[in-house]
């Protein structure tokens, strides 16, 4: 049970983390490269429960 409550919180996080992860390209480098690395460092911190979740709200109002 903890299992597939932790990846639904994964797969959420992993929603969010696109849309963070476009937000912040479009602060910086504007381009594709720096998409797929923020996405793929967002994605990482998507496997910690509750840390994507955190990164959204920190980076939602910039």
């Amino acid at each position: 049970m903890i299992l597939v409550l932790w990846k639904i919180i994964s797969v959420v996080q992993s929603i969010l983390a696109y849309g963070t992860a476009y937000r912040l390209t479009k602060n910086g480098g504007d381009n594709g490269v720096s998409l797929f690395g923020w996405l793929f460092v967002l994605d990482l911190a998507s496997m910690v429960p509750g840390l994507g979740i955190y990164l959204w709200f920190k980076y939602k109002d910039e």
